[in-house]
């Protein structure tokens, strides 16, 4: 049976964009410490930045549409995108409404997701796809 290699962009995408919510979420706790720590002004960073992270992860999502199809990927990284999509929406309204008891879990559990996420999609290698 011929084989033919599946599209390489969309994985590289999907690596581009689970590296740049990584980095948003670790940038996320760093500044929350530096709130608690009496930095008030990074409160206003932290705000903006959980907002930009709801957009990170839309797109995240979209990039791994794009990796099942047209990059014969595998279909659950659309599953884990999406339920990363709310959490941090979730995350974002438990943020502004200042329940912090919710917001310091729920952003560890963002912070692992998103990390095993990453790692996944720097060590997954396509398979050439037999027509």
């Amino acid at each position: 049976m011929p084989t033919s290699q599946p599209r390489r962009w969309p994985v590289a995408l999907v690596r581009v964009l689970a590296l740049i919510t990584l980095l948003q979420v670790l940038l996320q706790a760093a500044l929350a410490g530096g709130f608690i720590s009496g930095h008030v002004g990074y409160l206003t960073a932290h705000s903006v930045n959980g907002s930009l992270l709801v957009l990170t992860v839309m797109a995240l999502g979209v990039a791994t549409i794009l990796l099942f199809r047209p990059g014969r990927g595998p279909w659950w990284p659309i599953l884990l995108s999406a339920v990363l999509w709310w959490m941090v929406a979730v995350q974002v309204g438990v943020g502004f409404a200042r329940l912090v008891g919710l917001h310091i879990p729920l952003g560890a559990s963002i912070l692992a997701l998103t990390g095993a996420f990453a790692w996944w999609s720097f060590s997954y290698r396509p398979r050439p796809v037999t027509a």
